[in-house]
């Protein structure tokens, strides 16, 4: 005849409570990590470049690997043509990258048409800031 043990109810519980916790230090070490560290939260990236009638600045917010904000400003440029490229970067393609990863965004620009000048100096800038953002999140 074999005996068989009956299972320990401490021993149950102890097991439990074990893969209980295995399973809130793995989901929270990321966070903890972040918050000890000082990596992670909110950082702002800018580039300033020239324009037709001056300096032209993207600037880029990234929180938790995604872009909280991206935004162009180009006060110099002329209303009709460099704005108006302007606000159509701000309203179309960076309105559109919100809430994008930021390992995931290219940094390619198409350039609006009529408005050379200002369409590059928003391009270099805002190549500047992604791979200064995705530089950093790489590092984390």
């Amino acid at each position: 005849m074999a005996i068989q043990a009956e299972p320990n109810k401490r021993g149950i519980l102890s097991l439990i409570a074990i893969i209980i916790l295995m399973v809130l230090v793995t989901a929270l070490s990321n966070p903890i990590y972040k918050a000890l560290s000082g990596k992670g939260g909110q950082v702002t990236y800018t580039a300033s470049n020239q324009g037709y009638g001056g300096e032209v600045i993207v600037t880029l917010t990234v929180e938790d690997e995604r872009i909280e904000s991206l935004a162009v400003q180009g006060d110099s440029e002329t209303p009709a043509i460099g704005q108006k490229a302007i606000a159509q970067y701000n309203e179309t393609i960076f309105a559109e990258l919100s809430d994008a990863y930021i390992d995931e965004v290219s940094t390619h620009l198409d350039a609006v048409s009529g408005a050379t000048i200002t369409s590059g100096a928003v391009a270099a800038g805002f190549q500047e800031v992604v791979e200064k953002a995705q530089a950093a999140e790489m590092t984390e």
